[in-house]
């Protein structure tokens, strides 16, 4: 018999390797807010400080992997788990599922991969390589946000929904661009290795009487990458509500990503009239077809990258029509039915 969840009030519990700060400001937020009216209690498990708050019927656990292992024997009643990744959010899915007996949903929005430059990132390749497939064989159902990342050598259900956005937030603002007499750059993301950034800032150093960089996101490189390139302008993490406002202030979004499934920023730049240069990787070429709502470029080419910008600098009138197309194409992710699709899947998990 499978689950009516509007009929019975139920206990989910939700991992993420993630803050709190993220999961409130990212796609998870959507997707809780979906599922709250159909739970009795949400129990969100995730990655920081340690602490316990609870918000309604809302509860959070923050902590390292071993905070987490320690509130198991307070998970009472649980009636189904919902983890986000392939690693310790889905590790700690799989032991609450073969302690509890309650079925497993496993989102993943990330192919999981790493740079190898140093003993630690080769560590997490090799430990994602091992528990990956013991993640998947263990769960119910896996929710793929792109076809470029589905797990085929382990036979499982599974389904791709895509990711989506909200467009009566995303859309183009009639404001002051950062500075009207230059090409306005911007890139929204994470400050790692993953994310190449080495590429944008090789392909802008030469290019600063004619662009602004604008770095907005936070992370480890940071504080190297304000101190080795001045000319560019970090304006840390901000809100999500902030970012319709910060990229309208711009013309151009550039993600030059190295590892990446289905990136939300591309649809909201998108959504906002945006021209967009990414690399041309995994889920990317899913959501962007070259030369028509941007570039597709080869990861780690800052040649190219640089190329790019300077044809979108040079061609007012072709960039206006890609952001046109752009806000086409946006429209056909809403965030609303995305996550009615999601709930809908998670109807479908038999108990």
């Amino acid at each position: 018999m499978r689950n009516n969840l509007k009929e019975e009030k139920r206990k989910l519990v939700y991992t993420v390797l993630s803050s709190e700060n993220t999961v409130r400001n990212s796609i998870h937020a959507s997707i809780i807010q979906r599922l709250r009216p159909e739970f009795s209690e949400i129990i969100i498990i995730c990655y920081g400080e340690r602490y316990q708050k609870t918000e309604g019927n809302i509860t959070y656990i923050s902590g390292k992997y071993r905070d987490w292992l320690r509130a198991i024997p307070d998970i009472k009643e649980l009636s189904l788990i919902y983890s986000n990744d392939y690693f310790l959010g889905g590790l700690m899915g799989v032991l609450l599922k073969k302690i509890k007996k309650v079925p497993l949903f496993i989102r993943i929005g990330s192919p999981w991969k790493y740079e190898l430059t140093s003993p630690l990132a080769l560590a997490k390749s090799i430990a994602v390589k091992i528990i990956r497939p013991l993640i998947i064989r263990n769960s119910d159902y896996v929710i793929y946000n792109s076809k470029a990342v589905v797990q085929q050598r382990v036979p499982h259900r599974y389904r791709v929904i895509y990711n989506g956005i909200d467009t009566t937030l995303f859309k183009p603002l009639e404001i002051e661009r950062i500075d009207p007499k230059k090409l306005n750059v911007v890139y929204i993301g994470n400050l790692n290795l993953e994310k190449g950034l080495e590429y944008l800032f090789e392909a802008t150093k030469g290019l600063t009487e004619k662009i602004t960089l604008s770095i907005v996101g936070d992370g480890p490189l940071r504080k190297e990458l304000t101190q080795k390139y001045p000319y560019a302008h970090f304006y840390g993490r901000i809100p999500q509500k902030e970012i319709p406002r910060t990229i309208n202030q711009h013309d151009l979004l550039v993600l030059p990503t190295l590892v990446e499934s289905f990136p939300n920023v591309l649809l909201e730049a998108m959504a906002c009239g945006k021209p967009i240069i990414a690399t041309n990787i995994y889920g990317i070429p899913e959501i962007v077809k070259d030369q028509q709502e941007g570039f597709l470029i080869k990861p780690k080419d800052s040649k190219e990258l640089k190329e790019k910008i300077e044809d979108i600098m040079n061609h007012p009138e072709q960039a206006r029509k890609m952001g046109l197309r752009g806000i086409e194409t946006a429209r056909l992710y809403d965030s609303k039915k995305q996550v009615e699709e999601m709930y809908q899947a998670l109807l479908a998990i038999k108990t």
